[in-house]
């Protein structure tokens, strides 16, 4: 659970005067809270060429600077052996591919069968233990792409991207009916339908939900969509598409319920592109929809250019 930041000095961080505090806020773009934690939470958190130092001290060309992060593990999910489909994985993240009918977290009915069960197992076996920390979600029938983080600060990066607009996901869906117009946004803020329940609705006096999506093909009482969404509120798709009239193939909530071959709302996080958020690098993972979906699918649509927009 240790994540070490390294940066060596150049002759231009000696003629700027740098200290380990501006290699510290500029180039590993830590706050104050992960600062703290590495002064005061972690062994040698701070080190210039192997030696703790104050944040003020003024750099010299070759001079290494490291910076530990590490967390306190105190997870509580018990890991259980389990299919995990791993999409991609580094130090700092990683991306599952989750079926559909499989929850994320334990809840009731699902102590030890959930997603965050089967991974935490995983980091179990490889001695890489680390806190669940999920970046975004997905219900338990919506299938597809879900990232985890290995730290507070590698999260906190990711969700400000997302603030941020610079961090992509497209979910691919299945609705209802013949749709006017091959694009459309939905700006319908979302609720509870009733205190306590699960179900939401499409009502003025909820939280804000923006949904764009784009008709791939229409056939003749159902469309294959792309949607992405701008909130991430509880049911958001579902409950968009259902309120313009045109609800979710099998959705048992907001449309009409389960029909042959497919016993879900017809829903899949197909594709996901951000940063990476240490050194910056683009990342972009996509995932094919499974086999329920791909039946409804009377040709194949997605073979160029997949998962752009």
């Amino acid at each position: 659970m240790l994540r070490v930041l390294t940066y060596i000095a150049r002759p231009s961080d000696v003629k700027r005067n740098r200290t380990v505090r501006d290699v510290i806020k500029e180039n590993f773009r830590l706050v104050s809270h992960d600062i703290s934690r590495a002064k005061y939470d972690t062994p040698n958190g701070i080190t210039v060429n192997g030696r703790q130092v104050r944040v003020n001290y003024v750099l010299r060309a070759g001079d290494v600077v490291k910076v530990r992060l590490s967390d306190q593990l105190s997870e509580k999910t018990v890991p259980v052996q389990g299919p995990l489909e791993i999409v991609y994985e580094d130090q700092d993240l990683i991306i599952l591919n989750k079926p559909a009918g499989m929850v994320v977290h334990p809840s009731h009915g699902h102590f030890s069968d959930s997603l965050a069960n089967y991974l935490c197992w995983y980091y179990k076996m490889n001695h890489d233990p680390h806190e669940i920390r999920t970046i975004g979600r997905l219900d338990k029938d919506t299938s597809g792409l879900i990232a985890f983080g290995k730290s507070r600060t590698a999260v906190a990066r990711i969700v400000e991207q997302a603030e941020k607009g610079t961090r992509r996901k497209v979910y691919y869906a299945l609705a209802e009916g013949k749709f006017d117009n091959s694009f459309g946004t939905i700006d319908v803020p979302i609720a509870r339908e009733f205190e306590g329940e699960i179900k939401r609705v499409a009502r003025e006096n909820g939280d804000s939900a923006v949904t764009h999506y784009e008709v791939v093909r229409q056939y003749p009482d159902y469309a294959f969509l792309k949607l992405q969404i701008e909130t991430g509120r509880t049911h958001q798709i579902r409950v968009h598409m259902s309120h313009i009239g045109h609800p979710l193939l099998g959705d048992s909530l907001y449309g009409k319920g389960p029909i042959e071959g497919l016993d879900r709302a017809a829903l899949h996080a197909g594709f996901m592109q951000f940063y990476q958020p240490f050194n910056g690098n683009s990342i972009r993972v996509g995932v094919r929809m499974p086999a329920d979906m791909q039946h409804f699918l009377q040709e194949t649509v997605l073979d160029s250019e997949p998962y752009t927009w």
